[in-house]
């Protein structure tokens, strides 16, 4: 019997580790590595400021749809970076399709402008902007625009809202326009996965949703933009599950990718801050927090700023609250040592005064 139990609990730790090793999920690693990737912030961000560079100075077009596809390259470039430079940039777009009057221009230039306030966290300026799009006499691809802007709109409003019914309401509105949008895509491409596995994720049906979300990762045909949104989103499920090892996983993984493809429109680092917070990395917690203060105050999200300024005093004070328990014992320690070193000193003395006394007794 004794043998039967030992086989049996042996089987199990086996099939655990082989699991551990099969997921290579290694939280520890991923945040040494997402610690590594941040060091090399102001890198990253110079590649990207030399192609914007490269970009603004061609002033020279042939014709009003390459000075159009300059000015995408530009917006996309400034659109998880800048919210003042990609609005700037939108508008221009719509100022070239007004004079184009080109309606797939004009549709793309709206939902580029849509993109920019819902970034910014200007969700009514985001609902009357979009109430501008017309698709009237647009093409197949602006309408899949439309319907993927609408969707994230709604969806973007229900997390924000965030209370029943009016949060279910968004939720199925959005449901509405991915499930138009999907009719557009190819079954099984990246863009239709991504879509469902978005749709998954805001209905809770969150297996299905992950198993969506890995097939995707497994694609050598998406960017490391879209990588950040993937993996922030399972992150964020298995922060849901209380799976926190997946979850700081998966949160790392995601800020690694916003930090090397220069996102500063970002909840990942954020929300991996507060779950370290949670298991007591106040350290890290606290440069987290203040990575992400800083780049929604560059990016410009308002929503951002006010959510993690709320954050960042209370994993502050408890920072502190350490280190003042550090500098207590440091103290204490170092009281302790000067009293055994006087006590160290008395006992030499008086047993030197001991000796000399026998010795004063021996002597004839």
């Amino acid at each position: 019997m004794r043998i039967t139990i030992r086989t049996f609990l042996f089987f199990i730790c086996f099939i655990s580790s082989t699991e551990l090793k099969a997921d290579n999920i290694n939280p520890k690693n991923m945040l040494v590595s997402l610690d590594s990737s941040l060091i090399h912030k102001a890198e990253f961000e110079k590649n990207t400021l030399a192609k914007i560079k490269h970009l603004k100075d061609k002033r020279h077009f042939t014709s009003i749809s390459e000075k159009f596809d300059n000015y995408q390259t530009l917006f996309q470039e400034y659109s998880s970076y800048q919210y003042d430079s990609a609005y700037v940039y939108a508008n221009h777009l719509l100022q070239i399709a007004h004079q184009a009057k080109n309606p797939d221009y004009e549709v793309e230039a709206r939902c580029d402008i849509v993109f920019c306030l819902l970034s910014a966290g200007l969700y009514k300026e985001a609902f009357d902007e979009f109430g501008k799009v017309n698709v009237i006499g647009s093409s197949k691809n602006s309408r899949m625009l439309y319907y993927k802007t609408a969707a994230r709109l709604n969806y973007d409003n229900s997390d924000y809202i965030h209370a029943e019914p009016y949060q279910q309401q968004y939720v199925n509105k959005g449901n509405q326009y991915t499930d138009s949008l999907l009719t557009y895509l190819i079954p099984n491409s990246s863009d239709y996965l991504y879509s469902l596995g978005m749709k998954q994720m805001k209905n809770r049906q969150y297996a299905s949703c992950l198993d969506t979300f890995n097939e995707l990762l497994n694609r050598h045909d998406i960017e490391e933009h879209t990588k950040a949104i993937i993996t922030s989103c399972m992150g964020w499920i298995y922060l849901s599950k209380k799976d926190d090892n997946r979850a700081m996983f998966y949160l790392a993984q995601a800020a690694i990718y916003d930090n090397e493809s220069v996102t500063r429109e970002t909840t990942a680092l954020c929300t991996l801050a507060r779950l370290l917070y949670k298991i007591g990395d106040i350290q890290r917690a606290t440069e987290y927090v203040r990575q992400s203060l800083s780049n929604a105050t560059f990016y410009g999200a308002r929503q951002r700023v006010i959510e993690v300024s709320s954050i960042l005093p209370i994993i502050e004070q408890d920072r502190f609250s350490i280190v003042k328990k550090q500098r207590n014992t440091v103290a204490l320690a170092a009281l302790l040592a000067v009293v055994l070193l006087l006590l160290l000193s008395y006992s030499l003395w008086v047993i030197r005064k001991q000796m000399r006394r026998l010795k004063g007794h021996r002597t004839p």
